[in-house]
């Protein structure tokens, strides 16, 4: 399997989640997308940050629309981070940004698993996993919110930007719960035959407790039953995720470069 298929496979799953919040009438969260070449550029305005403001896929050939997504930015009077693969680096493509004026500020992991040898069944029988219901969204954000330590007013935006998304094939949303008190969510996007492990939060009085090692091997489990030859998702290194990503059987698959411009 390349590696630009990984690549892909990310790409779609944002793609798809900025699609259908785009399509909301009127767009309110302001989202806009570039693409040149293979470079996707991607854009929300009302939400600012490298989550959603970010440029995947950049490569060599596709510098010369460079300045043109630069100018996509600038006009959007939006910060963004570019994300470059191993495959994808070159000592032109990282003279160019140099020139730009960007630098290298970071990396982030991606993992892959084959689903026929990653686990996917829990052994933590004190966490069950059930899946979200559409009139559940406020339960999701609120612990998105409080896992990351957000501010309270985002949590609208966050049911919304998930909630429209119920109804798009290939989305999966799932709740966790100790006790049966609601503990952690957790997202799971399933396209040709790749399941991204898109999105997860623990409430932080329920960590270590098991609860997203449970939301793993469930998604897995579903990926599995759905037909996805292969799971993948994207950490920071030496995080709980990591770990807890390797315990299931995944891999690292490479680590990206991370530019951001110099301020």
């Amino acid at each position: 399997m390349g590696l630009s298929i990984i690549e892909q496979a990310e790409i779609q799953t944002l793609a798809s989640r900025l699609d259908t919040i785009q399509s909301i009438e009127g767009n309110p969260m302001g989202v806009h997308q570039l693409v040149k070449g293979k470079t996707h550029a991607f854009s929300v305005k009302k939400i600012p940050g490298p989550a959603f403001n970010t440029v995947r896929g950049l490569n060599e050939l596709d510098l010369l629309h460079l300045e043109e997504i630069f100018r996509f930015y600038k006009d959007l009077s939006m910060n963004f981070r570019i994300e470059i693969t191993p495959e994808n680096s070159s000592d032109q493509l990282f003279r160019a940004l140099t020139e730009h004026g960007y630098y290298q500020s970071g990396f982030h992991n991606s993992f892959i698993g084959e689903t026929a040898n990653l686990k996917g069944q829990s052994q933590q029988s004190e966490v069950e996993i059930r899946p979200l219901m559409k009139d559940e969204f406020d339960l999701f954000a609120s612990i998105y919110v409080q896992a990351f330590g957000l501010p309270g007013f985002t949590k609208d935006g966050i049911k919304q930007n998930n909630k429209v998304l119920f109804d798009v094939p290939g989305w999966d949303f799932y709740a966790a719960y100790v006790n049966d008190v609601p503990a952690g969510i957790a997202v799971l996007f399933i396209k040709d035959g790749i399941g991204t492990l898109a999105a997860a939060a623990t409430l932080p009085e329920y960590r270590r407790k098991g609860v997203q090692a449970a939301l793993l091997h469930k998604r897995i489990q579903v990926a599995m039953e759905k037909g996805a030859k292969y799971i993948v998702s994207e950490t920071s290194f030496g995080t709980a995720s990591h770990r807890n990503m390797e315990r299931v059987g995944m891999k690292l698959a490479y680590t990206k470069a991370l530019w951001s411009k110099f301020r």
